[in-house]
């Protein structure tokens, strides 16, 4: 490929992805965007865009936040992965209809990949790098935008083309935990100096799972994860003066749902001042294991490498007053 053909190609790229950048929400937000699933594909948008071809499939499209590791832990959804885009025909049309060049499109991207006519005739497509988050580019500052793999033939280790364990990252990064919903006793605006606060479960929990696919029949490719998130314990802690000042508890799974009830529990929280003006701040953490299965199927066998615990969160204003009694 010569210097200025190279140069075309990465400057309509970037201006793509730009483009992309828009309409694909951004990790600096937190989890890539807000706790709404991803709109269905327009089947009007046009081929030549450069947007993920991946589809979410949700268990759970409730209100929360997306799942994020636990601080300090060292993961991140993938910076960028190639999608499957063209056959061989295809992609002649397309680089010629929207790159202009002193010399045609044609022979240099066939001199550059080392094959004549792109490839036509042979088994295999053209796919494209999607790079999602701009503030990540500099990590897939070194890959073409568009690379041809054959099936059965596994890419250089350089390349990231769309796999299950990839898709695994996507689906976790798009997964929207429910916040713990319990009830609290006595009520919260009625807490006690030296008695015992107890928490339940409103309702069974159920698991959150999210399947991310990437189907194209015309080029043969169907790829699938499903990440699931099971709760596994709940941690409650205060701001008030309490001892203990934290517990910790296992979930039980019962009737296909996992429920929780502290009463008579040897860890409760207990407050011995009563609390100011303000109250206190009584927060439930609820832990979610997960792992994936490199399929549609949430059932199926959990795959490696492991993925980190998930977890959310819910504050609760509590206040404490001291119980006093008359005596005559």
């Amino acid at each position: 490929m010569t210097a200025r053909l190279r140069r075309i190609l990465v400057a309509a790229a970037v201006l793509e992805t730009c483009l992309l950048s828009l309409a694909w929400p951004s990790s600096a937000k937190g989890s890539w965007g807000d706790t709404t699933p991803p709109p269905a594909q327009d089947s009007t948008t046009p081929s030549n865009t450069i947007e993920s071809k991946v589809s979410y499939k949700y268990s759970y499209q409730g209100t929360g936040a997306h799942m994020a590791p636990p601080q300090g832990a060292a993961w991140r959804p993938p910076a960028c992965w190639y999608e499957p885009a063209y056959s061989p025909e295809e992609f002649e049309s397309y680089l010629n209809s929207h790159y202009v060049s002193s010399e045609n499109a044609y022979a240099g991207m066939a001199r550059d990949y080392g094959a004549d006519d792109f490839h036509k005739g042979d088994k295999g497509a053209w796919w494209e790098l999607k790079v999602p988050d701009l503030s990540r580019a500099d990590e897939c500052a070194s890959l073409s935008s568009y690379a041809w793999f054959t099936p059965g033939k596994p890419p250089p280790p350089e390349v990231s083309p769309v796999d299950p364990r990839t898709l695994a990252g996507l689906a976790y990064a798009n997964t929207v935990l429910p916040p713990p919903a319990v009830t609290v006793r006595p009520t919260p605006k009625n807490q006690l100096v030296n008695l015992p606060t107890e928490v339940a479960f409103a309702e069974p929990l159920d698991r959150v799972t999210v399947t991310a696919s990437l189907d194209n029949a015309a080029l043969g490719i169907h790829v699938a994860s499903t990440v699931v998130a099971e709760p596994s314990e709940l941690r409650v802690s205060t701001t008030g003066d309490a001892q203990p000042a934290s517990c910790t508890y296992t979930l039980a799974k019962s009737g296909g749902g996992y429920k929780l009830n502290t009463h008579g529990a040897p860890c409760n929280i207990t407050y011995r001042k009563a609390s100011p003006g303000g109250g206190y701040t009584l927060t439930t953490s609820l832990v979610w294991k997960v792992h994936w299965t490199p399929s549609a199927n949430p059932d199926g066998p959990a795959a490696n490498p492991p993925l980190p615990d998930g977890e959310s969160q819910a504050p609760t204003t509590v206040v404490v007053r001291e119980s006093q009694a008359v005596v005559r």
